[in-house]
C-alpha cells in the first residue's frame, strides 16, 4: 500500500509477522488521520489557553495557518502542532 512517494507495507522491515504489519499499519493511519483532524477557532483557543483576539492576533500575524470558509476558519491540528514546537524550550542537560 502507497500513500505519496511513501510505501508503507516496505516500513514494517521490523515486523515479522503480517499481523504485526498490519498493527504498524494501523498505528500509522491513526497518527495520519489525527494529525488531520480539522479544529474550529474555539477549539484553538482552548488548547492553547488563549482568547479569540489572541488568536485573531496570531493568524494575522502569520503564526498559525488555517483555511477559510465563508466566514469560518478552521485548523489543522497539526499547524496547532507546530505553531506549539516552535515555543518549544528545550531542557538543560
Amino acid at each position: 500500500m502507497e500513500t505519496g512517494s511513501v510505501n508503507l507495507w516496505e516500513d514494517c522491515v521490523q515486523c515479522d509477522t503480517d499481523t504485526q504489519k498490519i498493527n504498524h499499519l494501523a498505528k500509522l493511519l491513526v497518527t495520519r488521520k489525527s494529525e488531520m483532524d480539522i479544529l474550529t477557532s474555539k477549539d484553538v483557543c482552548k488548547i492553547l489557553d488563549i482568547g479569540l483576539n489572541t488568536l485573531d492576533n496570531y493568524v494575522s500575524q502569520g503564526l498559525i495557518e488555517y483555511s477559510k470558509t465563508q466566514r469560518k476558519r478552521y485548523f489543522y491540528r497539526r499547524s496547532v502542532n507546530a505553531y506549539l514546537d516552535k515555543l518549544r524550550v528545550r531542557a538543560r542537560d
